[in-house]
């Protein structure tokens, strides 16, 4: 848990009554204004430090779940005002809508998951009367640390404030977690689905055609990058909730990544369409997750060092490594170093573009074994000739490329892994 995103100011009791009292003002100006009800939307946090990052994070997903929940309900957003002090942030808004539907819809809200528990969302008629719980035909709100009345404990201080504040602060930490994993899970997954779409890709599976592969097509990568997408949040949660040591944490990522190897085999028939990706872009998610988790600066290239680092922790003996580990250990240095540049100097040329250029690269120096495998080194320094001499801004140039390395039965898998790499480098440093 990064302590750093709960650090703030305290405030004094007179402020939070004063607080108080200007919000009651707002919200009776709104309804006054408009005629028309009020929601009125803060966080329960206790203890005199309100504002911190994460609040302020919960406070602004909010406002935009609110939002959306009402006006799924049919509900209008009629007018609205954001404040934020050292008391902590507020939302008042005036609504185009019946009031105990705006109720019902908010309490939904207020239990669909465990941070949503900190939202404290009034709904206030223009005849400034609260719509409570009861009027919707539901219990009061529990406690946070029991099955009590909220009111009750909050009334009799059952609870002290260091275990109301360490359990808010870990419901904090498990929805930024949460929030964090899933949208690097989605890059991963973003990632592969544009390595797998760029056209033409010599001698690989894309739009156009199998490449030098008769056992998988397009689908067969849709399928499999569909079933791996949970394992990259999976590997996020590790960076961000998993054991600090890093070799420990690699044990964690290899368990997961040989289950969801299995679920690639399973969904494709057997046959391997992403083991590469599927190793070296679980390392990355959990190295992004974990300077995230750990306050430290994230980029491309901090990423990059950090995957290298937790790699390196786990494999003390690295003699006979070949590719995807051996990018790995070198911390993914053509990705970061050959194939990002051009990604970012090529996309606005489009994608596919862009993604094409940056293979053709990696290919004329990457030590590609799956290259190897097929075609022996001959094969190899054949492939790096041909890509050194290539213009990949000329898209014919390419698909004669790839119609010459489907005759030779030549696929480049290894520079496509690290493509994948490159993207969702790319992606992570645009999201930043």
């Amino acid at each position: 848990m990064n302590a750093a995103l709960f650090e703030g100011a305290k405030v004094q009791l007179g402020a939070m009554l004063a607080a108080r009292e200007a919000r009651m003002a707002a919200q009776h100006s709104l309804i006054k204004k408009h005629n028309l009800p009020v929601v009125s939307f803060t966080l329960n946090i206790p203890g005199p430090v309100k504002r911190f990052a994460l609040a302020d994070m919960l406070f602004d997903s909010g406002v935009d779940m609110i939002n959306r929940a009402l006006l799924s309900h049919g509900i209008a957003i009629a007018d609205g005002i954001t404040r934020r002090g050292g008391t902590g942030c507020e939302y008042i808004a005036a609504i185009d809508g019946d009031a105990y539907r705006a109720k019902a819809a908010l309490t939904a809200l207020e239990e669909s998951f465990p941070a949503a528990r900190l939202f404290d969302m009034d709904v206030i008629t223009r005849e400034i009367e609260h719509v409570s719980r009861a009027d919707i035909g539901m219990q009061p709100r529990r406690c946070f640390l029991c099955s009590a009345p909220a009111a009750e404990c909050a009334r009799s201080r059952r609870h002290t404030l260091d275990e109301l504040t360490d359990h808010v602060h870990t419901l904090l930490w498990q929805w930024y977690a949460d929030a964090q994993a899933e949208r690097i899970g989605r890059t991963a997954q973003r990632a592969m689905l544009y390595e797998l779409a760029a056209t033409p890709k010599p001698g690989l599976v894309d739009r156009r055609n199998n490449g030098a592969h008769t056992d998988m097509d397009f689908y067969t990568f849709i399928d499999s990058a569909c079933i791996t997408t949970p394992y990259f949040a999976q590997c996020a949660r590790e960076g961000l909730c998993g054991p600090a040591d890093y070799a420990e944490l690699f044990a964690r990522l290899k368990m997961h990544g040989l289950k969801t190897e299995g679920d690639m085999l399973g969904a494709t028939g057997g046959v391997n369409t992403h083991k590469g990706e599927i190793f070296s872009l679980g390392l990355i998610s959990a190295a992004w997750a974990r300077l995230i988790r750990d306050g430290a600066p994230v980029s491309a290239s901090s990423i990059c060092k950090t995957a290298a680092q937790i790699f390196a922790c786990a494999t003390p003996d690295v003699c006979g490594l070949s590719g995807a580990r051996l990018s790995a250990r070198g911390g993914f240095a053509l990705a970061l170093g050959t194939a990002l540049p051009i990604l970012r100097r090529e996309a606005q040329n489009g994608m596919d573009t862009a993604a094409c250029a940056a293979l053709t690269a990696l290919m004329a120096q990457n030590e590609d074994t799956n290259i190897v495998r097929r075609a022996g080194e001959d094969g190899l320094e054949y492939v790096k000739r041909l890509c050194t001499d290539a213009d990949a801004a000329d898209a014919d140039a390419l698909m004669r490329m790839d119609d010459e390395l489907i005759r030779r039965n030549i696929s480049p898998g290894g520079s496509a892994d690290l493509l994948a790499a490159a993207l969702m480098l790319y992606f992570a440093e645009n999201d930043l």
